[in-house]
């Protein structure tokens, strides 16, 4: 990955990625603001981009229309956050009440506990961690009452349900119960919901049945979600990448020690070193030289090859190996290839089952080729 400049210039990406790292706001060259402002939204540092060059000294030099709209965009981001924060406490009180434990994932939990301001880190669902899959299947029962309704029923190696609150029509939150901290059977049973929640951290304003992963495991999970990106051929996002900056900004030498060997213990210090070098590489995160090859030094022989990621077919391989049993594998095989009638239409849209079907068939076949 790089983000070197093209000839005519920066890249709207590579702008971002510089004026997120510097607090300076490159030349635009070529680029209008209306292309820069789209790749902020896409790449999801819209607020953060504000605040960053905000804190630097370039602000008062930006054109006057582009700090309008930057300041704009982040007060709607702003206002965004308030409806979640008021969700969040909602979704915790009814957990509380329910008698429940839930982690709180990724962005809706970083906000508040690893960015100086919670609306800097822009997210969409709300993910949520159950023990197991029937506590996940509890809850979205307990969700009713605040008007989440259940899009599909997922098979058994599917450990992931979506509850969507549409009111008038109107799609207000979306929720993904996980039962497993990664939608993948390749990373599914490498940390346990006891271990996660044991080590688990308090998040301000919310009640203490809703807490957040600990820091290591949070930035473990991190690095996982993007590898399972790679794989999906999902676009990277710079946000992401911010993350891992921040990460780097928060731990001392002590706590790389214990992030280093959480990530031998699990087999994924490949799977860490990946994103730890592109998030140095896209925003300069400040990666001690010694947490890099305590990583790389074992990453070659781990079961999971970090230098294939990306291979679609490999990792269907290393999935269907860490299933533990051929039950589960044909289970999983079946559910790949001809999902649930909910969970066709979810992902291929609406039509005749046999259209569905037909289309699942060829995204198949297109990525054997």
């Amino acid at each position: 990955m790089s983000a070197a400049a093209t000839d005519s210039g920066l890249s709207p990406r590579a702008w971002l990625a510089a004026a997120l790292r510097d607090g300076v706001a490159p030349p635009c060259g070529n680029l209008h603001e209306d292309q820069l402002l789209r790749v902020a939204g896409e790449e999801g540092v819209l607020a953060l981009l504000e605040w960053r060059l905000r804190e630097g000294h370039s602000w008062p030099s930006l054109p006057a229309s582009l700090r309008e709209s930057l300041s704009l965009g982040a007060r709607a981001v702003a206002a965004q956050w308030l409806l979640r924060q008021r969700e969040l406490q909602r979704l915790a009180d009814a957990f509380r009440q329910g008698g429940f434990q839930v982690l709180l994932l990724k962005g809706s939990a970083l906000g508040l506990w690893l960015y100086p301001q919670p609306h800097l880190r822009m997210g969409g669902d709300i993910d949520l961690l159950f023990a197991s899959r029937a506590e996940a299947e509890r809850a979205v029962q307990a969700l009713r009452v605040l008007e989440y309704e259940l899009v599909f029923m997922p098979g058994l190696t599917h450990y992931e349900m979506t509850c969507r609150r549409v009111v008038d029509g109107v799609l207000r939150s979306e929720l993904d119960l996980h039962c497993r901290l990664v939608n993948a059977p390749a990373y599914a049973e490498l940390l346990d919901f006891d271990e996660l929640w044991d080590a688990g951290v308090v998040l301000d304003g919310l009640e203490p049945a809703l807490r957040g992963l600990m820091p290591q495991h949070a930035l473990l999970h991190a690095c996982m979600n993007r590898a399972l990106d790679m794989q999906n051929a999902i676009p990277d996002r710079l946000k992401l990448l911010y993350d891992m900056r921040l990460f780097c900004e928060r731990f001392d030498d002590k706590a790389w020690q214990a992030f280093v060997t959480l990530a031998e213990s699990k087999g994924l210090r490949g799977v860490a070193l990946r994103s730890l070098l592109d998030a140095r590489a896209w925003l300069g995160a400040d990666v001690p030289e010694t947490v890099l090859s305590g990583l790389h030094a074992g990453a070659g022989t781990e079961v999971l090859d970090h230098r294939r990621l990306e291979d679609w077919r490999y990792m269907q391989v290393r999935h269907w190996s860490a299933l533990p049993n051929w039950r589960m594998r044909v289970h999983w095989l079946r559910e790949r290839l001809i999902p649930s009638p909910g969970q066709l239409r979810e992902l291929h849209g609406q039509g005749s089952w046999w259209a569905q079907v037909w289309r699942r068939l060829r995204l198949g076949l297109a990525r054997l080729r």
